[in-house]
Parts: structure tokens; sequence; C-alpha cells
């Protein structure tokens, strides 16, 4: 397989379609790499990239085209923001997703999830009120919509709003069932059965009800495959973190050790981030998983 932080040159000062579809494969690549290995694995490559996509943007190029490239650039600086969220590179996440903004003015599903993907960054760092005012702005399309109603629900129940909580993932659920999902999107992609599943499972482990968390993050850690690898380490987190909060502390140490070696093999300091939490649940019972 091709390095896919190889990129050559533009071959002339006008560009057609097949560049900007090369320019998408790339990044649909990264993305990958992302969701398997975490953002530190990638997010060199998908900062170089920019450098080509700002060569891109200087040739010349018909108004369909124009169009379908500044999408992808957005995309681009997504992924870039992403993977520095992932890395532990907060300012520079701010950055990217900024100037995903600026080239994502007339691509309302992508400004939709770049608006989500921001938010994320408040959640995990502690600020879910401001994630809200991110995952309240609204969306269109109803994957979209599913999106930001998960991520709503889950920054009230970090706020322990139980009732919120639950409308907003009923909602989610609710938008989820309407979609359309034979076309969707590169960065929506990730938001299939399976993640709505975890992120319920999420949502009621934060409210403290494990009856309901584990089952939902347990049938999200099965569907998973290595290609999901980190999305499954935060499911295994949390469901470590149910078991010792239900004092079953055998399962709680199983189920934390696979966490912390998921976390091993992942380039992710956000992985560590919402590792941390359970393993003090564990020294709390008198087990050492590290």
């Amino acid at each position: 397989m091709a390095d896919p932080a190889y990129f050559p040159p533009p071959h002339s000062s006008r560009i057609g379609i097949s560049d900007v579809e090369q320019l998408e494969a790339q990044t649909r690549s990264l993305r990958s790499v992302d969701y398997q290995h975490g953002g530190g694995a990638c997010r060199d490559a998908v900062v170089v990239r920019i450098y080509w996509a700002q060569q891109l943007l200087a040739a010349e190029a018909s108004d369909s085209v124009r169009a379908r490239l500044l999408s992808a650039v957005a995309d681009l600086h997504n992924l870039a923001g992403w993977t520095s969220f992932d890395s532990g590179q907060v300012g520079a996440a701010y950055h990217h997703f900024d100037r995903a903004l600026d080239f994502a003015r007339h691509d309302e599903d992508l400004t939709t999830n770049i608006v989500y993907r921001r938010g994320r960054v408040h959640l995990h760092h502690g600020a879910p009120g401001d994630a809200l005012a991110y995952f309240q702005r609204g969306a269109f399309a109803p994957l979209a919509s599913s999106i930001m109603y998960v991520n709503e629900a889950w920054a009230y129940a970090r706020q322990d709003r139980s009732v919120e909580a639950l409308r907003a993932l009923g909602r989610a659920q609710d938008s989820f069932a309407s979609a359309d999902r034979t076309h969707v999107p590169d960065w929506a992609r990730f938001h299939d059965e399976t993640d709505l599943t975890a992120m319920a499972g999420t949502v009621h482990a934060e409210l403290g009800d494990t009856r309901q968390a584990i089952p939902a993050l347990v049938s999200a850690i099965t569907a998973w495959g290595p290609e999901m690898a980190r999305s499954g380490a935060f499911c295994l987190i949390s469901l470590a973190s149910c078991h010792f909060l239900d004092g079953d502390v055998d399962e709680g140490r199983s189920v934390g050790m696979r966490a912390v070696n998921a976390a091993e093999e992942l380039r992710s300091e956000r992985v560590w981030d919402r590792l941390r939490p359970m393993l003090r649940a564990a020294a709390s019972h008198g087990v050492a998983l590290r």
C-alpha cells in the first residue's frame, strides 16, 4: 500500500475533479488510520497534506471542481483538528477547526460535523456547558442531527441532568432511524448502529445507570472490529468503570486490563485521559491495572 503521507505535486496550473478525488481518497485513508491507531499515528501526515491542498487552491479550476475542492480542504483541516485533539494538541485543534469552518461555509453538512468535533474538545476538557452550545447548533440532515443529539445527551449526562440527557438520546435514536444512510459522507460514516449503541451506553454509564449501560457497551465492543480500535478502547474503559461502580471487582479487573492493553496499542492521548478515572476507580478497590 502506498504511503498515505505521500502526495505528488499538481501537474499543471489547472486542476480537475481527479485531483480533488485524490485528495479526498488520501484524507479517507488517513481517517481510517486515526480510527484504528489514534491521532498520533497520522497527525503529521495529515498536516503535510495541507501543503498540497494549498497548491490545489492556488490552481485554476471550474466552479464545480472549486466547490468540491473547498469541501475537501475543509475536511482535511477537520481531520487535522481531530487528530490534533486526539494527540493532546488543543491549540492546534482549534486552529484547524477554525480553518475548516472557513473553507466549509458553502457545505452545511460538513460545517455541522466540524462544529460537533469542536464541541467534543470542550466536552473532553471538562466544559459540558460550552460543549452544549456547539451540539445545540442544530443540523438539517437526520444523520447529522443524530450525531448532535447523542453528544448533547452526553454533555447533559456530564452535568447530571438525566431528564434532558435521556430526552436528547431518544431524539438521537429517532433521527438515526429516519436517516438515509445509502450515501454517507466520509466524515460522518463512523456514526452507525454500533456507534449509536456505544454512545447510549456511554450516556447511561455517565448517569450511573449500569443496568442500561453494560449491555449496550458489551454489544458495541462485540460488534466493532480492529478498524475501530480506539472506539473499542473507549467502550472498554466505560465498561470497566461500570463494573467497579457495581462492586464487581473481578469483572472490573478483567475488562480494565483489556482497556489498558488496548490503550497501549494506540497513539491517543485522549484514550489515556479517559483511562485515568477508571484506574483510580480500580485502585479504590485495591486493583492495580498498571
